[in-house]
């Protein structure tokens, strides 16, 4: 049974008619005949009582009637919600992101992106990098913004942005009294620090840096997340670095530079290499991409 089958025999069954049936298909006839005729010997039963000219509906045909006209109908709300999806009326896409990008850059972003398209859904997912990446390898997750400076071979990925990493400290800090712009990470090894939880890119960049200054660093925090992070350092509970984005409007946290290593990030957008991104996530991608 194939979906011509049907479309011929709920027009001959509408109008009880072979020829009104071929007219409005704008068919021939008997391509009518031999479409319903294959339909009844695929089926097994006769659909049609032919007497003369006069056409009526079988027992069996009344039956098979609603179901014909259901699985044509569901086939149509189908290819239409994908018409829908291909034009951008209507989509879902996911998108991962750091905190501090969720925070402070793209609530304007997906405003703006909704705006261009009202009928698209974004759904976010704030966390660290490597839980991004692993969520993207396993497909719960079409896109994620991440640092891009070790990148696995499974993603694919453009430029984003890039910032420095700041030395947070609290606004009553000495260093904030003294008025300082920067500081020697190296000078630091009497400061307790404040470790981002694992999963975090910014946790690793933290002990590397601190080892490479000559230290292993005293922790005042360990698994907080940048809210808490935010919060600990304010209330002068320890240091952290932290990017430059995540100090952003804060009053009582005083932020310096790093004078003795150079400490920035990377970020990229990503997506899994080969896997099938919907015209929702493609459109999500070259708007990000673009920076519209």
């Amino acid at each position: 049974m194939d979906f011509r089958h049907l479309t011929y025999f709920i027009a001959v069954a509408e109008r009880l008619s072979f020829s009104k049936a071929a007219e409005e298909l704008h068919v021939a006839q008997p391509a009518i005949s031999q479409q319903i005729r294959a339909l009844e010997s695929k089926l097994g039963v006769q659909l049609f009582d032919r007497v003369g000219k006069r056409v009526s509906l079988t027992d069996a045909g009344r039956a098979l009637l609603p179901h014909a006209r259901q699985i044509l109908a569901a086939v149509e709300a189908a290819e239409n919600e994908i018409r829908e999806r291909t034009r951008l009326t209507r989509g879902t896409a996911s998108l991962g992101a750091p905190p501090t990008v969720s925070t402070h850059l793209l609530p304007d972003q997906l405003t703006r992106f909704k705006r261009k398209y009202p009928g698209l859904e974004v759904t976010l997912r704030e966390s660290g990098t490597e839980t991004l990446l692993h969520l993207i390898e396993v497909g719960q997750l079409d896109l994620a913004i991440v640092a891009a400076d070790r990148l696995p071979d499974m993603v694919e990925s453009a430029s984003f942005m890039e910032e420095e990493y700041m030395l947070a400290v609290s606004a009553q800090h000495p260093l904030s009294r003294a008025g300082r712009k920067s500081v020697r990470l190296s000078d630091l090894s009497a400061e307790a620090f404040i470790l981002f939880p694992e999963g975090y890119r910014l946790r690793e960049v933290t002990l590397t840096a601190c080892r490479r200054a000559g230290f292993e660093p005293k922790v005042a925090l360990d698994g907080g997340a940048m809210q808490s992070a935010l919060e600990f350092v304010a209330a002068g509970l320890g240091v952290a670095l932290m990017p430059e984005l995540a100090l952003e409007g804060r009053q009582d946290i005083h932020a310096l530079g790093i004078s003795d290593q150079t400490l920035h990030r990377s970020l990229g957008l990503v997506w899994r290499k080969g896997h099938y991104l919907s015209p929702a996530a493609r459109a999500l991608r070259e708007f990000i991409i673009a920076k519209e």
